[in-house]
């Protein structure tokens, strides 16, 4: 038998000592599926009481009440901190990841940009091996020159293997 949902009554007594309840101890085992040791062992979250003079000051500051509590009882800053530490610009952090994720240089994305070449064909000619330099100023083939290149790689490749048969059967 399995036994691994049932909790002892020392079980229970040695999980009060540690400030854990009956029914907080038994939802950490039986519906969160925590192990015994860390469901009697982790001592319980305790929220801090918010003085209505910090939501206050943190609302005049532009924060408002649930991110003041998480910073205060998740981050435990202290409710100072919470209440006046402006919150991050959305638009400024992402345009500094972005920059810290940059893939190509950005001199030779303006300059493909410059040359008429879309941001797609820049990045498939880097990854088919072409240099920056060259994928960035290389112009873009219009249909019929692709139609053009195709049919002389094509000729030359028909070419080929005729020329391999004739030297079989000479």
């Amino acid at each position: 038998m399995n036994y691994e949902f049932y909790i002892t009554p020392g079980e229970y007594q040695e999980a009060a000592k540690n400030g854990i309840d009956k029914q907080t101890l038994e939802t950490r085992i039986r519906s969160l599926a925590w192990n015994k040791e860390k469901a009697i062992t982790t001592p319980p979250h305790i929220k801090k009481r918010l003085d209505s003079k910090w939501r206050q000051i943190a609302e005049q500051n532009g924060i408002c009440y649930s991110t003041l509590r998480y910073r205060s009882n998740i981050l435990g800053w202290d409710i100072e901190r919470a209440a006046t530490q402006p919150l991050q610009d959305r638009k400024k952090q992402a345009e500094k990841m972005k920059k810290k994720n940059r893939v190509y240089p950005r001199e030779y994305l303006e300059k493909a940009e410059q040359n008429g070449i879309p941001y797609n064909t820049f990045r498939k000619r880097i990854k088919s091996g072409w240099s920056l330099e060259k994928a960035s100023t290389r112009p873009v083939m219009t249909p019929r020159e692709i139609g053009l290149l195709t049919k002389e790689k094509r000729s030359l490749g028909l070419r080929n293997i005729f020329l391999k048969n004739k030297a079989k059967f000479s």
